[in-house]
């Protein structure tokens, strides 16, 4: 039911919203990895380029999820220099 309030995301939970997903997004790639390997056990030949899509796959997942995640806390982000100019912070048009 809609009560008419508006919930916007605030940015901790868009970096967490987003974590989220790609951890799901790498859980589901690691369950591939099991079932190529289940596969290749069984005497199935498994080309190299698939196991290794799904490896750089779950790799860079596991990256991303893991800076969003960690980007979702502000201590987190007082750790990371950034020069203001360079996102245009500090024009006063």
């Amino acid at each position: 039911m809609h009560t008419g309030a508006t919930d916007a995301l605030t940015d901790d939970g868009k970096l967490l919203f987003g974590a989220g997903f790609v951890f799901g997004v790498m859980a589901s790639l690691v369950l591939l990895g099991v079932v190529i390997a289940v596969v290749a056990s069984n005497g199935q030949s498994i080309p190299v380029t698939v196991a290794a899509t799904v490896a750089a796959g779950v790799v860079f997942a596991g990256i991303v999820g893991g800076a969003l995640y960690l980007l979702a806390f502000p201590e987190n982000r007082m750790r990371i220099p950034v020069d203001a100019s360079d996102f245009g912070l500090d024009d006063e048009d």
